[in-house]
């Protein structure tokens, strides 16, 4: 993995951290500011139909807290390698 990936994946995933510390005043904004966070990081990577899915993922990951889950997601969705 480059730097420049590294770096990048640093980065979101704290991003992403300082999300999930204010989603217990609202789980639905933090589910929207992690879209806008993959929108923004990764704008060619999500298709519309699965923006959706994605989006819903999020939901029941920020209503349940669950930080780890989101990450998972996020890595499997982003940053490993598809063959």
């Amino acid at each position: 993995m480059l730097l420049e990936s590294r770096i990048k994946k640093a980065a979101f995933f704290a991003a992403v951290d300082i999300s999930f510390k204010r989603m217990k005043k609202s789980p639905e904004r933090c589910a929207r500011n992690l879209m806008e966070l993959v929108i923004s990081t990764f704008p060619n990577k999500i298709a519309q139909t699965e923006y959706a899915n994605l989006s819903q993922k999020l939901l029941l990951f920020c209503k349940s807290n669950d930080l780890q889950g989101a990450h998972d997601l996020f890595i499997k969705t982003f940053f490993e390698e598809k063959s």
